[in-house]
């Protein structure tokens, strides 16, 4: 298989007797079982991204951002009229 390795291990027999049956229940192999395993308990979980809203009016297919990506906005452009520059007059 394309971008997988393979890997040995050292297992009890016992507890290689318990994976196999758990395998057969689940109805997979004892690699795929593995692997499973490991997915669930070693690999951090995916982030869920927030489902996107679309505005209305002008520009319907436009996205809206969400309210992290708006708070984050919102302090990079405050850190751009920081107290340094709020005395000084445009113009």
């Amino acid at each position: 298989m394309a971008g997988t390795a393979i890997m040995t291990l050292r297992v009890d027999p016992d507890l290689l007797a318990a994976l196999k049956e758990r395998a057969a229940r689940e109805g997979r192999s004892v690699s795929a079982e593995v692997i499973r395993m490991i997915e669930r308990d070693v690999e951090p979980p995916r982030p869920k991204r927030a489902k996107r809203t679309s505005t209305m009016g002008m520009f319907p297919d436009f996205d809206a951002p969400t309210l992290d990506e708006f708070k984050r906005l919102r302090r990079r452009f405050s850190a751009l009229v920081s107290p340094a520059r709020r005395g000084r007059r445009f113009g």
